[in-house]
């Protein structure tokens, strides 16, 4: 594999391109739960796009896909949650606790100062939990206002940071989690997660540490340390034991390019000689999807020069992007128009784009079936 391969390897590897990603533990999961326990958590700040990015890696038959990853959060396989960097992720419902194990604590010290400008303390987090715990439990699943309002005796909402952080803490605390589906809506509920997940895997940190890497480096690989590091939010000599416990179980294999230190899967040379081609393909991305947010170098597949094109002003919002030839060349939005293009395309300076083929891609986009 040379440096122009990669970004065609992490495209197989993440489960665009080639057959659909099975469950890494052997779990009896729906396709759209194996999806997300193979990618360990997907990015899922806009909720939308994360159901469309997991459904585009369910294999070419997208029809239900939205839908059926709908069906795998209300059957109570994946869940949402703050789960690492302070961002909101989904996840296998069963994996949520060794996970916020590894980096719930972490974020609730590096998040005091903000609960404390916010008037936010200990006291009034235990007595939101005794609120939420009975709320949810006399009334069941709780909309964002259901649960707000059930903290009423503390005077939640008064603003949005105060609101936020009280959700936010309770979460990374494992005491609530999101799911499910709101009907009708790309939105979910909050449940509480000691009822929701009844069965959850226990990892104690050295063996979660292993896991989560196992999971990194073979559905985004090929990735280096800093990849890792970056994308868990967790300290780099940590994850550099992880790595190399997986490369000394045969787990995962290390290789060099163009003088960089990387990992990947065994077998993610023989699928890349199978399904190179099919990685040059015109996609249409999700703006958070785990091809451009999964890795602290992106370059591979997004060149620097058009950073400020999928993220305006550095602001954390991603634009979908339309990706040929392996690279991100454009980004897209849906026609308001009910007559011509089903899609906006905003080609980057020096690029081109098939634009036929971006609409023929739409006919079985599962954002616009």
């Amino acid at each position: 594999m040379d440096a122009h391969q990669i970004s065609a390897a992490r495209l197989i590897s993440q489960g665009l391109v080639g057959p659909p990603p099975s469950s890494p533990t052997g779990s009896d999961l729906s396709p759209a739960g194996a999806v997300v326990e193979h990618l360990g958590c997907v990015q899922a700040q806009a909720l939308g796009g994360a159901l469309v990015s997991v459904a585009l890696r369910l294999g070419p038959d997208v029809t239900a896909g939205v839908a059926a990853v709908r069906a795998a959060i209300d059957a109570g396989e994946i869940v949402r949650s703050w789960t690492q960097r302070g961002t909101i992720h989904l996840t296998t419902s069963k994996d949520i606790g060794w996970i916020l194990g590894l980096t719930g604590a972490r974020t609730m010290k590096s998040t005091a100062k903000r609960r404390e400008y916010f008037g936010i303390t200990d006291a009034m987090l235990e007595t939101a939990a005794e609120l939420a715990t009975s709320a949810i439990r006399a009334r069941g699943p709780l909309t964002r206002e259901e649960l707000l309002e059930s903290f009423a005796p503390i005077g939640a909402g008064d603003s949005y940071g105060h609101a936020r952080y009280l959700i936010t803490s309770l979460a990374l605390q494992n005491i609530i989690v999101q799911a499910p589906m709101i009907e009708g809506k790309d939105d979910m509920k909050y449940v509480l997660t000691a009822d929701w997940v009844p069965n959850p895997t226990h990892l104690d940190a050295e063996a979660a540490d292993h896991e989560w890497m196992r999971r990194f480096v073979t559905s985004h690989g090929p990735v280096t340390l800093d990849d890792a590091t970056r994308w868990t939010g967790l300290p780099k000599t940590r994850m550099r034991t992880a790595i190399q416990a997986g490369i000394d179980a045969g787990e995962i294999v290390s290789t060099e390019i163009d003088g960089i230190d990387y990992v990947h899967a065994p077998d993610l040379e023989d699928r890349l000689s199978e399904w190179e081609e099919a990685a040059h393909e015109t996609m249409l991305l999700p703006g958070f999807d785990e091809i451009i947010l999964g890795y602290k170098d992106r370059s591979v597949t997004l060149d620097p020069a058009n950073e400020k094109l999928v993220v305006p002003g550095g602001n954390g919002m991603f634009k979908n992007t339309v990706v040929t030839g392996t690279r991100a060349r454009a980004t897209w939005k849906r026609s308001p128009r009910k007559t011509g293009p089903r899609v906006l395309v905003d080609t980057f300076p020096g690029e081109a784009v098939d634009l036929k083929s971006v609409e023929a891609v739409s006919k079985t986009h599962p954002a616009f079936v």
